[in-house]
C-alpha cells in the first residue's frame, strides 16, 4: 500500500519537460523501493531476518465513564445528580508483506492488512415533554389551565344546537355563535362518557415525573439509556504483478445494535425502534501503469446495507388488546394527542435492504502541458423494503370535538381522545415487500492545463444519464393528475405500472451536462500569493427511500375523516375501524379516491445546485498563511416533502368562506384534485430553492517550534422556501416563503491548535538525560474551538383556526412595537409583544423565520492532553486524554416560540426553559508496532 501511495503521489506531480529526466526519475524511484525492500526484485533479506518484522500495527482502547464527566446540566436541572455514558471503543490493525513459507519469497509483492473495530456504549437520552395529569386522564379538567393561565374550559359535543340568532354576515364570535354547547358541569367528563378503548389504552400511558411549567406543562422528563454494540472489520490485499499491474481486493463488514432509548417503558412507546443492522462492502481494483505519464484504473465495488427494527414487542396486536376493532396489524395503534406526547409509533418495525454495485474506469495521462483524466462509471442500486406504516392504525385528536364550536381556547385534544372521537383515522396493509431498482451512469472529462508557471486551469464537464426507479414485479403506483378519474370526470386519476399501457417507470430518463472549472494564478509570478477561483454545476438523482411509499394500488390506506370536526369524529374507538371493502390490490383509477394519495412528481426536473469561489492566499513571515474569499451556492428543484409542497392544497383565497371550510364535503371540493383529501410526495417533490453567501477569513500557522495554529471566521446568509419544522403558509406563492434558512448561523468562528510542549531531550526546559526524559518526552496537547450566532427564530400561532386550509400559520407582527429586549437572556429573550395570533381565517405577515432575531448561540470548546513513550526504535506507546467542552459550558435553549392572541397570550412566550451540555472526559490507549 505504500507503493500504491508513493506512486499515486507521483502521478499528481508534474513531470520535468524532458523524458530523460522523467526516466531518470522512475528510475531512481525503483532504486530506492527495491532498497527498502518493496519490489518483487528486492534483494534477499540476510539469513536470520524474520518475515514479521516488516510487519506493522496498532492496538486502540477509547473509554469513556460517567465516573469522569460532569452532570449534563439538563440532567440536574431537572432534578437529577448521573448522567449515563459508558463507552468502549477498541480495536487492532496490522499490515506488512504477505510471506508464505516455501511458498513465496522473504520480500513478497503481496501485501497484507486487516483491521477491527468494537464499540460498546450505553448513553442517556434527555428529553423534556408534556403529557397529560393524573386528574386530566379521569376526565377531571377543573383544574386545567391554558397558555395564560385561564381555566380551560371542556364542552359536551352531545349538547350541541344550532344557535337561531346566529348570524352569517358576521364572524364567529362568543357574541355571535353558530353552534351552542353546554361545558361539562364542573369542567368534569363523566366516567360514563369515557370511551373504553381510550380508558384501556391510557393504562399504557406513564405518570408526570417532573413540575418544570409553566402550568402543567413540561411535566415528563425523559432520560432513558440508548445501547449500541457494534463491530466491523476491513481486510485488504494488494499484489503487484511484474512493473505495470497492481491488483487490490478489499473486503469489510460490520454487524451491530441500537437498543434505542424508550420514551415509555411500556409497549406504547413512541420513541424510535430497536435496530438491528449489518453492512457489507467488497471491492477489486486492477491498476495498469502503461507508462510514466499514463495510468488506468478500474473498479468494480460492491456495496450492501441490511437493517431490522422491531422486537417480539412490536408483533403483538395490541389494537385488539384495547378493544379497538378492525385493525388486523400488530404494534401499538398511533395515537396523536395534540400538544401532548403521542402512544404508539408510526413505523414499529422494519426490514429493509440497500444493495449498491458500481464500476468505474478511470484513465489519466498527461500530454506536455495537459493532463486529461475521463472517467466512466456505472452505478444499479436495489432497495428492498419492508417497512409499513401505520399497520396498528393512526388515530389523530384534536381540541375540537370538545370545544366551543368556533371559538379558539377551548376543548383539548386529550378530552377528545376520551370520549374516543378522532378527526383522522388511517390504517395501511402492505401485504408484501417492494423491490426497487434506479441505476445511472456518468462519462467525465478533465483537463489539467499547465499554462505557464504560475497559472493552472482546470476544466471539465461531466455526462450524466439518470434512470428513474422501477419495482422488480411492477408494484407501484402514482397518481396521474393528467388522466381523468371516473368518480367525477376530473384530471387525477390512480394508475400502475404495467397497466393499461403504462411503463414500468412512472419519471423520465434523464441525460445533463455539469460542467466546472478551476483557475490558480500566482500574481506577478509571486509562489507566496495564490488567486483561486472555482466554479461548478450539478445534480442529484431522485433517491430510492427505505419504505413503501408509491406501492398504494398495491397496498390498502383506508382512510376516515371527520365530515366536521367540531361536530362529529371520523369514528368512534369503541365501534373499530370500519374492514376495508375491496382486498389488495386495487388498481382501479379510482381506488386511491377519498385518501392522502401517493403523487410520484412525474416531471422532468432534478435538483440542480451551482457553486462559486473566489480566494485570495497569501504566505507571510513565521509560517503563517492568509485566506480570504467569498463562495456562492445555490439550489432549484430541490426535494422537498409534505410540509413544503402540496399540490392538492386549497388555495388562500378561500379563506374569505370562513366557517363553511369546516364542513369536510365544502373544504374539499376546493381543492385542485377534489377526489383526494391530500397527496404524500415522501420528500420527493422538486420544488425546493436555496442560495447561500458567504465570506471567511482563514489564518494558519503552520507547525513551527512544536505550534501549529488555525483560525476561520465565516460570515455567511442562506436563504431558502422549505426548511422548518412546521412547513408552509402558502404553497401557491413560494416567493412569499423566501426566507432565512431554519438553523442557519451567519457567524461561525472555529479555532484549533496542537502545541508540543518545549519540555524534555532536545527542548528548552527539562532537559534530562537519565530515566526522567521517559516521563518527560513527548507530552502535547491539542484543542479545537466553536463559537457560533443563534440559528433565525421561528414563531408559530398558539390557535390555527383555519378550517384546515393553511397547514403552517404565521404569526402578525404588532406595528410599532420592537420585538428586540435590551438584555436577552432565560427570564427574556425577545418581546413576545411584538407578535400577535392572527385573526380567524386569516393569514400571518410576519416570515417563516425571523434572520434578525436569533435564537441563542452556541459554543464549544474541547481539549486533549497526548503522552507519547518510545518503547523501541519501532514500536511506541501512546496516551490521550480528551475533555469534550472542557469548560463545561452550557448552551441555552431555545425560547418558548408559541404566540398567544391579545386576550390569550401565552405568558411562556419569549422565555427560556433550561439548558444542555457537560463535559465529557474520554481516555485513550494506543500501542503502535
Amino acid at each position: 500500500m505504500y507503493l500504491c501511495a508513493l506512486a499515486a503521489g507521483a502521478e499528481q506531480q508534474s513531470a520535468p519537460p524532458a523524458d530523460a529526466e522523467m526516466n531518470s526519475a522512475i528510475e531512481e524511484f525503483k532504486v530506492q523501493t527495491r532498497n527498502l525492500g518493496l519490489r518483487a526484485d528486492s534483494p534477499r533479506k540476510a539469513a536470520g531476518h524474520r518475515p514479521l518484522q516488516d510487519w506493522h500495527g496498532r492496538l486502540f482502547e477509547n473509554f469513556r465513564n460517567d465516573a469522569l464527566d460532569a452532570v449534563p446540566h439538563e440532567i440536574r436541572q431537572n432534578g437529577g445528580d448521573k448522567g449515563l455514558l459508558r463507552r468502549n471503543q477498541f480495536g487492532f490493525n496490522v499490515a506488512g508483506p504477505l510471506v508464505l513459507p516455501n511458498v513465496t519469497r522473504a520480500a513478497s509483492n503481496t501485501y497484507f492488512s486487516i483491521s477491527y473495530e468494537g464499540v460498546r456504549e450505553r448513553i442517556a437520552r434527555t428529553s423534556l415533554q408534556t403529557i397529560p395529569t393524573v386528574a386530566q386522564r379521569t376526565g377531571d379538567y377543573s383544574d386545567v389551565v391554558d397558555a395564560a393561565g385561564n381555566v380551560l374550559p371542556i364542552y359536551d359535543p352531545e349538547t350541541t344546537a344550532p344557535n337561531p340568532a346566529y348570524d352569517p354576515s358576521q364572524p364567529v364570535s362568543s357574541s355571535n355563535l353558530q353552534y351552542l354547547r353546554d361545558p361539562f358541569p364542573g369542567n368534569l367528563i363523566p366516567a360514563s362518557r369515557m370511551d373504553p378503548v381510550a380508558q384501556k389504552a391510557l393504562a399504557f400511558y406513564p405518570a408526570p415525573n417532573t413540575d418544570v411549567g409553566p402550568f402543567f406543562r413540561n411535566n415528563y422528563f425523559i432520560n432513558s439509556p440508548e445501547t449500541n454494540t457494534a463491530n466491523g472489520m476491513i481486510a485488504k490485499v494488494d499484489h503487484s504483478l511484474r512493473e505495470r499491474h497492481r491488483i487490490t481486493t478489499e473486503l469489510a463488514f460490520s454487524n451491530g445494535t441500537l437498543g434505542a432509548a424508550q420514551w415509555f417503558p411500556t409497549a406504547a412507546n413512541p420513541g424510535p425502534a430497536n435496530r438491528d443492522f449489518q453492512t457489507r462492502r467488497g471491492s477489486l481494483e486492477y491498476v495498469l501503469t502503461a507508462s510514466a505519464r499514463t495510468v488506468n484504473t478500474l473498479t468494480f465495488e460492491v456495496n450492501s446495507n441490511i437493517s431490522a427494527s422491531g422486537g417480539a414487542q412490536q408483533q403483538f396486536n395490541y389494537a385488539e388488546a384495547i378493544g379497538l376493532g378492525g385493525i388486523a396489524g400488530n404494534g401499538f395503534p398511533l395515537f396523536q394527542l395534540g400538544p401532548y406526547l403521542s402512544m404508539g409509533q408510526a413505523y414499529p418495525f422494519s426490514r429493509n435492504a440497500r444493495n449498491v454495485y458500481t464500476w468505474t474506469d478511470g484513465l489519466s495521462t498527461k500530454r506536455g502541458q495537459h493532463t486529461f483524466r475521463v472517467v466512466g462509471s456505472f452505478m444499479r442500486q436495489q432497495v428492498n423494503t419492508f417497512w409499513p406504516q401505520y399497520p396498528a392504525g393512526l388515530m389523530s385528536f384534536n381540541e375540537q370535538y370538545a370545544s366551543l364550536p368556533g371559538i379558539v381556547d377551548t376543548g383539548d385534544a386529550l378530552a377528545s381522545f376520551l370520549l374516543g372521537a378522532p378527526y383522522f383515522a388511517q390504517e395501511t396493509i402492505d401485504p408484501q415487500p417492494s423491490y426497487f431498482r434506479r441505476q445511472e451512469a456518468s462519462l467525465a472529462l478533465r483537463d489539467r492545463y499547465e499554462a505557464r508557471k504560475g497559472l493552472t486551469i482546470n476544466a471539465g464537464v461531466t455526462l450524466e444519464h439518470y434512470t428513474p426507479r422501477w419495482e422488480k414485479y411492477n408494484r407501484q403506483s402514482t397518481i396521474d393528475l393528467s388522466v381523468r378519474n371516473p368518480a367525477n370526470g376530473l384530471p387525477g386519476a390512480l394508475i400502475a405500472a404495467g397497466v393499461g399501457g403504462v411503463g414500468s417507470q412512472f419519471q423520465p430518463t434523464l441525460v445533463r451536462l455539469a460542467p466546472n472549472a478551476g483557475i490558480a494564478w500566482n500574481p506577478l509570478d509571486d509562489s507566496k500569493t495564490v488567486v483561486r477561483v472555482n466554479f461548478s454545476r450539478s445534480y442529484s438523482a431522485i433517491p430510492i427511500y427505505s419504505g413503501q411509499w408509491g406501492t398504494q394500488g398495491f397496498s390498502l390506506y383506508p382512510t376516515f375523516l371527520s365530515p366536521n370536526p367540531q361536530l362529529q369524529p371520523a369514528l368512534f374507538l369503541r365501534d373499530g375501524v370500519p374492514l376495508p371493502s375491496t382486498p389488495p390490490p386495487d388498481l382501479a383509477p379510482d381506488a386511491a379516491n377519498n385518501t392522502i394519495a401517493d403523487l410520484i412528481d412525474r416531471s422532468d426536473r432534478l435538483p440542480t445546485y451551482q457553486s462559486a469561489s473566489l480566494a485570495i492566499e497569501r504566505e507571510l513571515p513565521a509560517s503563517t498563511v492568509v485566506t480570504i474569499g467569498a463562495a456562492y451556492s445555490g439550489g432549484k428543484n430541490l426535494l422537498v416533502g409534505n410540509g413544503a409542497a402540496n399540490p392538492n392544497a386549497i388555495p388562500l383565497a378561500n379563506l374569505q368562506y370562513g366557517v363553511q371550510l369546516n364542513n369536510l364535503d365544502f373544504n374539499q371540493s376546493l381543492r385542485p384534485f377534489p377526489q383526494y383529501q391530500g397527496f404524500n410526495v415522501y420528500g420527493q417533490y422538486s420544488v425546493g430553492k436555496y442560495q447561500r453567501d458567504a465570506a471567511y477569513v482563514r489564518v494558519e500557522k503552520r507547525a513551527s517550534h512544536g505550534l501549529s495554529l488555525s483560525a476561520y471566521f465565516e460570515f455567511n446568509k442562506q436563504l431558502d422556501d422549505y426548511s422548518g419544522p412546521y412547513g408552509t403558509q402558502d404553497f401557491f406563492n413560494r416567493r412569499d416563503e423566501w426566507s432565512v434558512t431554519a438553523g442557519n448561523r451567519p457567524q461561525r468562528l472555529d479555532l484549533s491548535y496542537t502545541y508540543e510542549l518545549p519540555l524534555g531531550t532536545n527542548k528548552p526546559f527539562l532537559n534530562f538525560a537519565d530515566w526522567r526524559r521517559y516521563l518527560i518526552d513527548g507530552w502535547s496537547i491539542s484543542g479545537m474551538g466553536t463559537v457560533a450566532s443563534g440559528d433565525p427564530i421561528y414563531l408559530t400561532p398558539l390557535f390555527n383556526n383555519t378550517g384546515g386550509v393553511v397547514q403552517a400559520l404565521h404569526v402578525n407582527l404588532v406595528p410599532g412595537v420592537d420585538p428586540h429586549v435590551s438584555n436577552p437572556g432565560p427570564a427574556l429573550w425577545y418581546n413576545p409583544a411584538a407578535f400577535v395570533q392572527p385573526p380567524d381565517f386569516t393569514i400571518g405577515d410576519v416570515s417563516r423565520t425571523l434572520g434578525g432575531l436569533p435564537n441563542p448561540g452556541f459554543q464549544n470548546w474541547d481539549m486533549s492532553l497526548n503522552k507519547r513513550f518510545p518503547l523501541a526504535a519501532d514500536r511506541t506507546l501512546e496516551l490521550t486524554a480528551a475533555a469534550f467542552n472542557f469548560v463545561n459550558h452550557a448552551n441555552w435553549n431555545d425560547p418558548d416560540n408559541n404566540i398567544g392572541s391579545a386576550s390569550t397570550p401565552n405568558v411562556n412566550a419569549g422565555k427560556i426553559i433550561g439548558s444542555r451540555g457537560g463535559r465529557v472526559i474520554q481516555v485513550g490507549l494506543r500501542l503502535s508496532f
